[in-house]
């Protein structure tokens, strides 16, 4: 039986730029995958996107909380530094890295312009090969996506409708969305679950022959 995380996309090994930064949304990307694979999320925080309200909610139960590991910063030399511990902990069970506003915290005025560009390029590439070495999706949002498109691998759209949010990218696709109420599912949900039904044969043409 399919489950709240069959609406949502698999995230693949590499770095994912998330075109949102809505809590929710977060939430429920990284709900989805501690489900689907084994060891815990690792989750850089910056500007207070991490909220255990939301992944609690997100998650189909309240044990999704055991396996997020949240870590904040508060400062851009923070956020490097925390960044470079998930290096240091690369020996431990991990099934997905988080940093959204991977970006942002480089940004504040209390840095040169020099080092702010150079310990976001770090930050980045670090992330970047953590997720090639460790075979890992790592996720992140941005406030300045150019500032980070050269280290992703791929980029993965979401649109705000009624029933939730639709994740569009090279290899995903919303079919289905999960409600406290239900399933709301689509065509192609069914499509994929059971097959394209095959086209009925053509009629031939009534003839009436008259004597």
């Amino acid at each position: 039986m399919r489950t709240a995380s069959h609406a949502l996309p698999e995230l693949d090994p590499g770095v994912t730029l998330l075109d949102s930064t809505d809590r929710s949304t977060v939430a429920a990307l990284v709900a989805a995958a501690v489900e689907r694979r084994d060891g815990p999320a690792r989750w850089v925080d910056a500007r207070n996107h991490a909220s255990a309200f939301a992944l609690a909610e997100a998650g189909r139960t309240h044990r999704v909380l055991d396996e997020v590991v949240v870590a904040r910063a508060f400062t851009a030399h923070q956020h490097h530094a925390l960044v470079r511990q998930l290096v240091a902990d690369a020996r431990r069970p991990t099934s997905l890295v988080v940093a959204p506003a991977v970006d942002d915290l480089y940004r504040d005025d209390d840095l040169l312009d020099a080092e702010a560009d150079r310990l976001r390029a770090a930050s980045l590439s670090t992330l970047a090969a953590l997720a090639d070495a460790r075979d890992v999706p790592v996720v992140v949002t941005a406030t300045d996506r150019d500032a980070v498109a050269e280290y992703v691998d791929r980029e993965l759209d979401v649109t705000e409708t009624a029933f939730g949010p639709r994740f569009d990218g090279d290899d995903a696709e919303t079919t289905a969305y999960w409600t406290r109420g239900g399933w709301q599912t689509t065509i192609p949900y069914w499509v994929d679950l059971v097959g394209a039904v095959d086209a009925a044969p053509p009629v031939a043409p009534h003839t009436e022959v008259v004597a």
